[in-house]
């Protein structure tokens, strides 16, 4: 979003950025705000050098964020008094995590390297939202970025996507997506944003929306496109661009969750294929947390046996995985893996009781 820079909102600036967890990894650096729950992210032009190009708009990071649609009610995270916000680090980056008397939303942040590089060069985005009311609900997301480097391509293209299609007015993408999109001055600059839709490599979104940002933040949810509208929103709102990653409404019962990944970075010709040992990681990480949670509560006991059947299913694939893999594990992870045969041994043994 193009702003003027006044003294005010440099003061303004200076004060945020105080309240901020700043983590780097490779060429990859992410800022965290803690007052407002936004991200900034900054790409490092030069190894050797200290100078990096902000992907998204770095005058205000508040311009991008998380939307949620509960209930058919919107609720923009970092904004909202229904939710009490924490920010922690963890040992593979950090999260933001939100809680209201019905739902609890991480926001996780890791570190991840595309196939032709070898460190990072981008950042994987986990999204959890746990119902923890009593009934079932409804909840929708939606991701608005507010991007800026194809704004300094004036008159011509601001996106493109892996298939080489140039985006220079208001589009909607949905149903079969390209791999990628990507935010730069010209389809052969060297940095740029870059943003995963490939569903082997994030959740993929129901909808893609390319419009002026001030049409997508005021609009709510949705937005009733125009085909070759401009990214002008006249008279204020000029040479304006930003996208919204959606993901639709599902119901989520009482206790259940809903899972949903993006994968964003500098451009790459091939994109991130794949999240390498951090995936690793991650899954298990998240195979812990299942395994230690206790699952009798109000299941009955043909409902507890088969989770545990499934949990034990998936555990064993994964020891599979790491038995296949040369990467050798770190202490923690080995330390995790007994943790988790303990766990499960001691549910065995509740059962033979």
């Amino acid at each position: 979003m193009k702003k003027n820079i006044t003294a005010v909102l440099i003061v303004f600036f200076i004060s945020f950025s105080l309240c901020a967890l700043e983590l780097q990894e490779g060429r990859m650096k992410l800022i965290l705000h803690e007052s407002s729950g936004r991200i900034s992210v900054y790409y490092q032009n030069k190894l050797v050098s200290e100078e990096f190009t902000s992907l998204l708009l770095k005058q205000d990071p508040r311009t991008s964020g998380i939307i949620l649609l509960v209930d058919n009610k919107t609720q923009r995270l970092g904004d909202t008094f229904e939710y009490d916000q924490q920010l922690v680090e963890t040992r593979s980056g950090a999260q933001f995590i939100w809680k209201s008397k019905t739902l609890e939303v991480t926001e996780s942040f890791s570190f991840v390297t595309s196939e032709n590089n070898s460190i990072a060069d981008g950042i994987k985005i986990e999204i959890e939202i746990t119902n923890i009311s009593e009934e079932t609900m409804s909840v929708g997301l939606k991701y608005l970025f507010d991007t800026w480097l194809g704004e300094e391509n004036r008159g011509k293209a601001h996106f493109y996507t892996s298939e080489d299609a140039d985006i220079s007015s208001e589009t909607v993408l949905q149903g079969i997506l390209p791999d990628y999109w990507v935010s730069a001055e010209s389809i052969n600059a060297d940095t740029g944003l870059l943003m995963m839709m490939d569903n082997k490599v994030v959740t993929q979104p129901d909808k893609v929306i390319f419009a002026n940002w001030k049409r997508l933040d005021e609009s709510g949810w949705t937005l009733n496109t125009k085909p070759n509208r401009n990214f002008n929103l006249l008279p204020y709102s000029i040479n304006d661009s930003a996208v919204s990653h959606y993901y639709e409404p599902v119901r989520i019962p009482e206790g259940g969750s809903r899972k949903i990944t993006l994968v964003l970075g500098n451009v790459s010709e091939s994109g991130f294929i794949g999240t390498g040992k951090t995936e690793d990681a991650s899954t298990l990480v998240d195979l812990y947390n299942r395994v230690s949670t206790d699952s009798t509560g109000l299941q009955s006991v043909d409902n507890i046996i088969k989770n545990e059947l499934t949990l034990t299913e998936d555990f064993i694939t994964h020891i599979d995985r790491l038995i296949d893999s040369d990467e050798p594990l770190s202490d923690d992870e080995l330390d995790t893996l007994k943790v988790l045969i303990e766990t499960l041994e001691n549910t065995r043994n509740k059962f033979e009781d």
